[in-house]
């Protein structure tokens, strides 16, 4: 069984009783509790030092130090760090005109983005690339209008973002996502091409936060690798993000194993529910429910139970009953699939 380190009233009662015990007369009360007093507060801050101790032993209970220490020894590239968002905008004005390298476009509300690569209008217009002044995701955008910071000559100050985005900013690591993946390689501690293997290289790349591996997946020998990004404007990865992590795994796999990444196929999941009480505060909650359901048990080549959708539902605080009228049976999720929240028809 667990110590039971002793709270700081036990052990000054305990100090107290043993002044009292053993030397009545040597002190008056008043110094005796006291002495009581700061002995058992230097004893307390010993247990506390010695439990602090023990959980850093383990990377499970460590503090975020600690956890970086253990990350540079058992992964290959330890803590992954933010990325800024990049994409290309679309510019138009005269032909041959420059945009070039370090040119800033602003945001309307206020963000940043530099263009990292000089680029020549043709036929009055280019796409130029662009990447975020400040890394993670606060770079990204979906779409809008970016204006230039300084006038550039022949160019319109209004450029238009890119049917793509400005996408793949990503913020560093979280410290219990990096203790995830120091806990699944102490787990998986060979590094030979199985399926583990590839999920846990693949998690190495900036911004990928779930992945499967599917053995077999051109024929022996293979593997196909699909993953998601939950925290870009859309969690199903772009062909420059497979792109990516097809290189980053490459540079890893066993010379024997073929490697196939790719996007999965979004599987949009619909619910109709009634809800007893019907308020938009529950439906929120229930939504959120619904939504984290599906991001752990959604995944590619699974199953989603319909009592497990029942239950998250019943679960949520404030419901009282409900009636669920689709999905009437478990979803199944095929191995190039991912599953995500659609539509709630509230009955």
């Amino acid at each position: 069984m667990p110590y039971e380190i002793p709270t700081l009233p036990a052990l000054i009662t305990r100090t107290e009783a043993d002044f009292e015990r053993n030397a009545p007369d040597a002190l008056r009360r008043s110094d005796a509790k006291a002495a009581a007093r700061a002995h058992s507060g230097t004893a307390f801050e010993l247990y506390g030092y010695q439990q602090w101790i023990a959980k850093q032993s383990h990377p499970a209970t460590c503090d975020e130090e600690n956890l970086l220490r253990w990350a540079d020894w058992r992964l290959e590239k330890g803590r992954t760090d933010a990325v800024a968002a990049k994409g290309l905008i679309a510019v138009t004005g005269a032909s041959g005109a420059l945009v070039d390298t370090g040119v800033v476009y602003q945001y309307e509300d206020g963000r940043l983005y530099t263009v990292s690569q000089t680029t020549t209008l043709v036929a009055g217009s280019a796409l130029v690339p662009v990447r975020s002044n400040d890394v993670g995701t606060i770079g990204n955008l979906a779409g809008g209008n970016l204006t230039a910071v300084s006038p550039v000559i022949g160019v319109n100050s209004t450029a238009t973002i890119g049917g793509d985005g400005i996408v793949g900013g990503t913020d560093q690591e979280t410290v219990e996502a990096l203790r995830s993946r120091v806990r699944q390689a102490f787990k998986n501690p060979s590094k030979v091409g199985n399926g583990a293997d590839f999920v846990e290289w693949a998690l190495e790349v900036p911004g990928v936060t779930r992945a499967w591996a599917l053995p077999r997946w051109m024929g022996p020998g293979t593997f196909g690798l699909t993953f998601v990004r939950d925290a870009d404007v859309s969690i199903f990865p772009t062909p420059a993000q497979v792109a990516e992590v097809q290189a980053h795994l490459d540079a890893r796999r066993p010379v024997t194993a073929e490697v196939y990444a790719f996007a999965p196929i979004d599987r949009v999941l619909n619910f109709s529910i009634k809800l007893t009480p019907d308020s938009t505060a529950l439906r929120t909650a229930v939504t959120q429910s619904l939504a984290a359901l599906i991001n752990d048990e959604a995944g590619s080549n699974s199953t989603l139970p319909l009592s497990h959708i029942s239950g998250v539902i019943g679960n949520t605080a404030g419901e009282t009953d409900h009636v669920l009228t689709f999905p009437t049976a478990g979803v199944v999720i095929a191995n190039n699939e991912v599953g995500s929240l659609g539509v709630i028809t509230w009955l």
